[in-house]
């Protein structure tokens, strides 16, 4: 029979942190503190977790990417990322979670970015922390970071990972303080549903100067084709497929005339964790050819 290739260690899997990411050191003193959940509730945090069930992407990864990932023991359904997920238990979404399985899991700390289970969850003696989706600044996910490395004893990690984020970011700026920018942009994320203000998306469009031509929806909605037509965008993100640039309504499009249709590598801009700088720098370089080389 074959044997399997060992996986990587957490940290090797996540390539958008080039520092060596370091668990604690011995002898690093735990600091307790309290988080404010986002239902306005004090989580007092006095040691470490050890068994930790994440119903979120984003902060799955960040446990996975400083070297934690040892401590998670469930997830949601929809965990692929890291490679390891797999051979962690499933306890459902976070609007369909199983909360007899997580009690089997005996968990110190669930993570929750919905209410939906959270009175249910607290109702069986869980410590629960509830923090709602990130919303339309970078500064959230590096926050998120920082706060993590403080919960799981480890801000060693955080902080390299959060600095790195931060001096990626500060890069495209500077390299884009000359550019005029104006290029009408689309992102399809199935069905012309596409990210308006209020969206980490639409914030990366701002970065790279970037006119979005979903500027008048709120969050995430659905633009019909006369619309997308009308607007012509000369650039068009397909995050999970491209079935534009083959369908008739759309051939006089910029975007489909000048062959600028792109296919991301991953869904690293889907999660607003450690890859997602790795979006950005991917897009930036499909916006501004050379310039990123």
């Amino acid at each position: 029979s074959q044997v399997a290739e060992p996986l990587p260690s957490d940290s090797d899997l996540f390539s958008t942190t080039e520092l060596k990411l370091e668990r604690t050191k011995s002898g690093y003193v735990y600091e307790p503190f309290t988080v404010v959940g986002s239902d306005g509730r004090e989580v007092i945090f006095e040691e470490p977790p050890d068994r930790i069930v994440v119903i979120d992407s984003s902060v799955l990864e960040i446990l996975f990417a400083m070297g934690e990932g040892s401590r998670v023991v469930g997830t949601h359904s929809y965990a692929s990322y890291p490679p390891q997920v797999v051979n962690i238990s499933k306890v459902g979404d976070a609007f369909d979670i199983n909360i007899e399985d997580v009690v089997v899991l005996k968990p110190d700390l669930v993570f929750v970015f919905s209410p939906t289970f959270l009175e249910q969850l607290k109702s069986v003696g869980i410590k629960v922390l509830y923090i709602q989706s990130l919303g339309d600044n970078f500064i959230n996910i590096v926050d998120n970071m920082r706060m993590w490395g403080r919960i799981v004893g480890n801000p060693i990690s955080a902080e390299a990972m959060a600095v790195d984020f931060e001096n990626r970011l500060k890069s495209i700026e500077d390299k884009l303080s000359h550019k005029i920018g104006g290029t009408s942009i689309f992102q399809d994320e199935g069905g012309l549903w596409s990210p308006g203000s209020g969206t980490l998306m639409n914030e990366v469009f701002n970065l790279l100067k970037l006119h979005n031509i979903a500027f008048d929806i709120s969050g995430y909605g659905q633009l019909s084709p006369e619309v997308i037509v009308d607007r012509n965008p000369q650039i068009i993100i397909a995050s999970y497929g491209d079935t534009i640039s083959a369908n008739p309504v759309f051939k006089e499009l910029s975007a489909v005339k000048n062959a600028r249709v792109y296919v991301p590598n991953s869904d690293a801009l889907s999660v607003a964790g450690p890859r997602f700088i790795e979006g950005i720098e991917e897009m930036a370089e499909w916006v501004y050819p050379g310039l990123f080389e």
